[in-house]
């Protein structure tokens, strides 16, 4: 899985004019076209969406030092290419969340192992079982998704003022 998240990577890079980049779905395996969106936020591209198999991206324009906004981003689902289905994600993920103790200090969720389903359903379901996210790392060979126990308002302001006083 690492090496073709690596791959995405770089074609993202390599393909790049003028702030705009392409992607060819079904072109890494094991890696959903929702899985190319992540990683190209990750990244700091915007889906704009799909012309046949090919999944256009563009860096948001910078004025004044703020990034801007990209009027034609596409925020819905994307279609999975080659039949990757996500009710099996999803089951996989209820799995997990249901496995998972409320006592545990934190939560490990494998990305790349929840390939068709995005990320904000991701962090929408874990959230209703009391995870809120702190953090993804995206290496070689791993894709993890951190989260904390404690989504109430509550507990999320408790923490970012905690979190404020050093």
């Amino acid at each position: 899985m690492g090496t073709h998240v690596a791959k995405v990577r770089k074609d993202l890079a390599s393909r790049e004019k003028n702030g705009a980049s392409r992607l060819i779905s079904g072109s890494y395996p094991k890696i959903s076209n929702e899985m190319m969106r992540d990683v190209a936020e990750h990244e700091g591209f915007v889906f704009l969406g799909s012309t046949g198999r090919s999944m256009n991206f563009r860096r948001p324009v910078v004025s004044d030092g703020e990034p801007g906004e990209v009027p034609d981003a596409w925020k819905g689902r994307i279609e999975p290419h080659g039949g990757m289905g996500s009710g099996k994600h999803r089951r996989l993920l209820g799995e997990w969340l249901d496995g998972a103790s409320a006592e545990e200090s934190s939560l490990l969720l494998r990305r790349d192992q929840l390939g068709a389903l995005p990320k904000s359903e991701i962090l929408e379901l874990a959230a209703e079982y009391g995870w809120s996210f702190e953090s993804e790392e995206i290496t070689d060979t791993e894709w993890r998704l951190n989260f904390r126990p404690g989504t109430t308002e509550h507990q999320q302001d408790e923490r970012w003022s905690f979190a404020d006083d050093g």
